[in-house]
């Protein structure tokens, strides 16, 4: 059985830890969209009519789900997609004969959410990413108008569905509501009037306590309105916005309601009517009843304007999570398949009109589900908010799907966010992680839950803080022990007034028993923490003062009389008795990633922030370990993951083997457990599960079976701890780079395996069927080597670059057969005919061991893309070892790039000879992450004793325990060591740093990037070479580029780079050849690119002729202007040019130089003129 990883916790006392459900969020919404919301979705269609509402009537009665149509597994291996389908009952009643008929009908395959939160789409594990969103319902805001002088303000009614109306008031102190766009405002006592508040009085009424301003709002709104009465208000309303259309009380009451009281325009939703009631004080129900707008509702919107100008109420922080919700995979997928609905009801109405009363049809000749089917899966597809899963590690994939955008449909943009949206806001606390956020264009839009928030079922973030009371109540504690050790305020009297235990007694035990004998039921305590963990939404928040987790003892007991706290957005401090609650933990403000970095205190946040993102791209390497110094939290990542296997109840191991377990437990139950072994992520990283349990081992509940990916003992495990020293070496950790050791390649340490797909399809062809055969025309036998007889490559074959793994041939269009052909094509059938080669070939650059082949075949009733006959995948894996250029990091954004691999005898050695594994450079405190030193040394003293350590995050730390315990034990520990150069032997100046840090080798690996080009492909227009490795392409030799080449005065090379190097057609190919036949190069043509310039010229109307070269156009202008042209190198203050020549270079034939005129150089000692030499 496998030994569980005990660790030492340095906190000076343990905080409770809660252990969430990581994925929860996921997993409940989407279960909420499979009970309610697909019902709500066609509950909103219900019933479909006619046009004419009176021949026919479709009722869809309920839904209900089948079975999965595939297993998760088998959905991966297929490339199928793992999901259900869902039915609908539907009844059709023909409102003329009264004849009903009911039908079962298929809507669409929904894909269902495996355990892990993941959907699998076409064999590709997919997540839907949740989204934040301005919180329907009502908004009290200032409005753009408003000034210093006078500020004016609005409410914002939002619907879930429908449009959005501002209540808003102007400069002259006037109430108005913009109903549609480019149409007038209308007056909210015109309003107020229509829906049957007639009377100023009636208005008066209603609103008069409500304006307390100076501005007198209800007056100078009165003083405007020119309607007196329900009807005139009516037809003001309907002339003003319908002014092109015939007037009528009736279209105008019609015309109104469907504005705000009709469901399919005006939907307040669930959430709308939770804000609205929350807000203006409304009391109704949460029920589908009252998901729409009332009159009333408006009626408290106005009074609520009144108030927000008078200052009785304050205005709303758009940026507040109280105003801001978040939309889960539920209902992101029941919004996209509710405009399938819409159109799928379209398509009935019209169907409806085609049908007469007299003819016999049934459901299913007017639904077509065609609308739903097609917005599921384009959601699924392509959707913003639906990503490719992140699988580098398991650490990124839970973080994928805790993700939380502010992108997506209906969203923000990148170009459109402000700094504001961007910003942590005081309300985020414990609900978002203020550190991990993309470094890009993103920061701020794309965040991360915190450790221990949950959504309510509003959507809304909650976090988790402990009750504090002075006042018990024994009767409704279900457990009085934990009252021990909490102080009495006053005395414990019986119903005698008898004092059973005095004030300022610390409770007992005795104490506690003595109480309850004397049934006494109410305690007054100094404020008591209790254990009760009450979550609150960011609104409820805000009535409460919060403090710290770090004001308490040991005993819940506040450690002073007066503390800070969190209230209404800021800080203050406070005494005790005042305050509500405290926070759990003080690492619950961090988020996932943020969280697994120990001494996160000690680093500056940007840096914190690299590195909870870093982690996220950590390979899986071959033999991971959980890191010395930890914080806590790898066990619940680890487990959360859901790819580690634990015991369900008490058993014994039966079976047990490297592909799986069988495990007989005390029911008589017999479970077995498959593994995974060299499973490819979507990252191209590899997946492989580890069994632990022995054949014959006793377990009991929850004991680990079977380790996952990036594991180590059920904890999470992303590097390795290697042994580290800060010193500069040589200059090869400039600039952060980083020096390792050979060991670190030879013995496997950071290596990491990659696996690659490789698919085929076999089509059938216009010209006929493809084939795949081993026999290909004209290649040799070296590339057939690794096929079998059908042409397909064998497991275990070690593959190359340019390999081929499927011999695929092609029929070739065909002319007139000559009478040799078709007897050879008589006697030979097929295998004469003339095909070309379409083998699927390893790509360049690539390389590795084939581990699996799969061949799907149609006619063996795999599901594929119409044409196509077969599929092959290909999977080859690759082994990498570190190497120059790869990059890695420690935890706590201290990244940097291999430099130099030095041999094990080379690298610094300590004085009893081991030699260091890496060496960093000690320039790191420039970038402020000094929590890597606090790391290194708790990890070198945790090491000597042979335990590993835990440090949670933001909790005060005994940093003198592993001291004591090392003094204790007699070992020696110092903060600094001797080293010795391994080149020569001798110890280095001065004392230097040493210690295990915690590497993690990061998928941005050189072999991965590394390119070269020679010749290559050329785009058609320009004729210059591509850009990239993926089309093997040339790096871009730009404008800056160029200067820098003339910077450096190489005129050649230039002009290389620009021509023969780039677009010169005729000039690259005889500059090949020159190459080849070692022979100079010729000086390079004309460009492409200026061959193009002037076809667009041409295109333009202008012709560009060539200059001849003995003609210079500058001499010809001066002499016909007159000008005198100087002879050629010639100087005005000479007469004659050659003595101009001799003065300055010399002529052509290299003659003396003499007559060197010298200027302010007399007086230089050192300066001394010879005669000229010959050149």
């Amino acid at each position: 059985m496998a030994a569980t990883s005990d660790r030492i916790s340095l906190a000076k006392f343990e905080y409770p830890t809660l252990t969430p459900n990581l994925i929860e969020a996921q997993i409940n919404s989407f279960n909420l969209f499979v009970e309610e919301g697909v019902k709500e979705v066609f509950e909103e269609i219900n019933p479909i009519q006619d046009y004419t509402g009176e021949a026919w009537e479709l009722q869809f009665e309920g839904v209900e789900w089948g079975k999965p149509n595939h297993s998760f597994r088998k959905s991966m291996e297929l490339g199928l997609s793992y999901d259900r389908p869902l039915y609908i009952s539907a009844s059709l009643n023909n409102r003329k004969t009264g004849q009903t008929k009911k039908q079962r009908l298929f809507v669409t395959d929904v894909p269902i959410m495996s355990e892990r939160g993941t959907f699998v789409i076409s064999g590709n594990e997919r997540v839907v990413v949740m989204q934040i969103a301005r919180a329907e319902g009502i908004l009290f805001y200032e409005t753009k108008t408003s000034t210093s002088q006078r500020r004016l303000y609005g409410v914002k009614l939002m619907p879930t569905r429908g449009r959005w109306f501002d209540f808003e008031t102007n400069k002259y102190g006037v109430m108005s509501v913009k109903l549609l766009d480019k149409r007038p405002k209308i007056l909210l006592t015109t309003l107020l009037r229509a829906l049957g508040y007639s009377s100023d009085d009636n208005l008066r009424r209603l609103l008069e306590e409500h304006d307390t301003s100076d501005l007198g709002l209800l007056e100078n709104t009165l003083k405007r309105d020119a309607t007196k009465n329900r009807d005139e208000a009516l037809l003001d309303i309907y002339r003003k916005l319908r002014p092109e259309d015939s007037i009528s009380l009736e279209s105008a009451e019609a015309f109104l309601n469907s504005l705000f009281f009709d469901k399919r325009r005006f939907y307040l939703g669930r959430i709308g009517r939770y804000q609205l009631n929350k807000k203006l004080g409304v009391e109704k129900e949460i029920t589908a009843e009252n998901y729409v707008l009332f009159k009333e509702d408006l009626v408290s919107v106005v009074q609520s304007l009144l108030q927000l100008n008078s200052g009785t109420i304050p205005v709303d922080d758009i940026d507040n999570l109280a105003n801001r919700r978040i939309r889960g995979v539920g209902e992101l997928i029941a919004d996209q398949m509710r405009i399938g609905a819409l159109r799928m009801e379209k398509n009935i109405r019209d169907r409806m009109g085609t049908y007469g009363t007299d003819e016999l049809i049934t459901p299913s000749v007017l639904v077509n589900t065609r609308p739903v089917i097609a917005s599921v899966s384009q959601f699924f597809g392509s959707s913003q908010v639906s990503r490719y899963m992140d699988q580098e590690n398991i650490l990124s994939e839970i973080e994928t799907k805790r993700r939380i955008t502010a992108g997506g449909p209906g969203g923000l943009t990148k170009e459109r966010a402000t700094f504001s949206v961007r910003d942590v806001h005081s309300s985020s606390y414990s609900r978002i992680c203020p550190v991990t956020t993309p470094e890009g264009p993103s920061i701020g839009i794309v965040s991360h839950m915190s450790m221990y928030a949950r959504i309510n079922s509003y959507g809304f973030l909650e976090a988790p803080y402990y009750r504090v009371v002075a006042n018990i109540d024994l009767t409704t504690m279900e457990d009085t022990s934990v009252l021990v050790g909490h102080t009495l305020r006053s005395d414990a009297k019986d119903a005698d007034g008898k004092v059973v235990v005095s004030k300022g007694t610390k409770l007992t035990k005795s104490d506690l028993s003595a109480i309850e004998k004397a049934e006494i039921t109410k305690l007054q305590f100094e404020p008591v923490i209790t254990d009760e963990v009450v979550y609150l939404a960011p609104d409820d928040e805000a009535n409460y003062s919060i403090a710290g987790a770090t004001v308490r003892d040991e005993d819940m007991n506040f450690i002073t009389d007066t503390v800070f706290v969190r209230s209404e957005g800021s800080y203050k401090k406070v005494p005790i008795n005042e305050v509500d609650f405290i926070d759990i933990n003080p690492g619950q403000i961090a988020g996932l990633g943020f969280s697994l970095v120990p001494f996160a205190a000690h680093d500056d946040p940007t840096r914190t922030l690299m590195a909870s993102n870093m982690q996220r791209q950590a390979v899986p390497l071959l033999r991971p370990t959980s890191p010395i110094v930890g914080t806590g939290y790898e066990k619940i990542v680890a487990d959360a993951s859901k790819r580690s296997v634990r015991a369900e109840q008490d058993g014994e191991v039966i079976e047990s083997d490297a592909d799986g377990i069988s495990v007989k437990y005390k029911d008589g139950s017999i479970q077995e457990y498959e593994t995974d072994i060299f499973v490819r992520t979507n990252q191209n990283t590899t997946f492989t599960q580890k069994v632990l349990a022995r054949k014959g081992d006793k377990l009991k509940k929850g004991d680990l079976l079977i380790d996952g990916p990036s594991m180590q003992e059920g904890e999470l495990a992303l590097g390795r701890n290697l042994t580290a020293a800060y010193m500069i070496y040589e200059g090869y950790n400039y600039e952060d780079a980083i020096i390792v050791s050979e060991r670190l390649v030879k013995e496997d340490v950071l290596t990491s395996i990659h696996i690659k797909e490789y698919s085929q399809e076999i089509r059938d062809t216009k010209l006929g069927k493809e084939l795949v055969t081993a026999d290909i025309p004209n290649i040799g036998e070296y590339l057939l080597r690794n096929l079998d007889e059908d042409g397909i490559v064998r497991v275990g074959a070690s593959v190359e670059s340019k390999d081929i793994l499927v011999g695929i041939v092609a029929p070739k269009g065909e002319v007139e057969l000559t009478a040799e052909e078709k007897l050879l094509r008589a006697i030979f059938g097929e295998y004469a005919r003339d095909v070309r080669d379409n083998s699927l070939r390893l790509p360049h650059g690539d390389s590795g061991i084939v581990i699996g082949v799969q061949v799907l075949d149609k006619e063996k009733g795999d599901k594929l893309n119409p044409g196509v006959l077969k599929q092959v995948k290909v999977w080859v894996a690759r082994t990498k070892k570190i190497q120059v250029g790869d990059k890695l990091t420690g935890i706590h954004g201290d990244k940097g790039v291999i430099s130099k691999i030095l041999p094990e005898a080379d690298m610094p050695y300590m004085e009893d000879g081991t030699p260091i594994d890496i060496i960093l450079s000690p320039m790191f405190v420039k970038r402020m992450n000094v929590g890597q030193i606090k790391e290194m040394h708790v990890a070198a003293q945790a090491e000597k004793l042979g335990k590993k350590v835990t440090v949670p995050p933001f909790t005060p730390i005994d940093d003198e325990m592993l001291v004591e315990e090392l003094k204790k034990q007699g070992i020696d520990w110092a903060e600094k060591i001797t080293l010795y150069d391994g080149r020569t032997g001798l110890p280095f100046d001065k004392k230097v740093t040493v210690g295990p840090r915690y590497i993690v080798k990061l998928n941005h690996l050189s072999s991965d990037k590394i390119h070269a080009r020679s010749t290559g492909p050329y785009t058609v227009v320009t004729q210059q070479p591509l850009g990239g490795k993926a089309q093997f392409g040339g790096q871009r030799f730009g404008e800056m580029e160029v200067w820098a080449l003339e910077a450096h005065a190489v005129p050649n090379v230039l002009q290389e780079m620009l021509t023969i190097k780039s677009d010169d057609v005729v000039g690259r190919a005889a500059a090949y050849k020159s190459i080849i036949q070692g022979m100079p190069i010729d000086p390079p043509s004309t460009p492409e690119s200026f061959r193009v310039f002037k076809s667009e010229l041409q295109a333009l109307g202008v012709k560009l002729s060539e200059i001849e070269e003995d003609i210079d156009p500058i001499e010809d202008a001066m002499e016909e202007e007159g000008v005198d042209v100087l002879p050629e190198g010639g100087d005005p203050d000479s007469g004659s040019p050659d003595e101009a020549d001799s003065t300055v270079m010399g002529d052509e034939e290299g003659e003396e130089l003499t007559d060197v005129e010298v200027s302010g150089v007399e007086n230089d000692p050192n300066f001394e003129v010879t005669e000229g030499t010959e050149e």
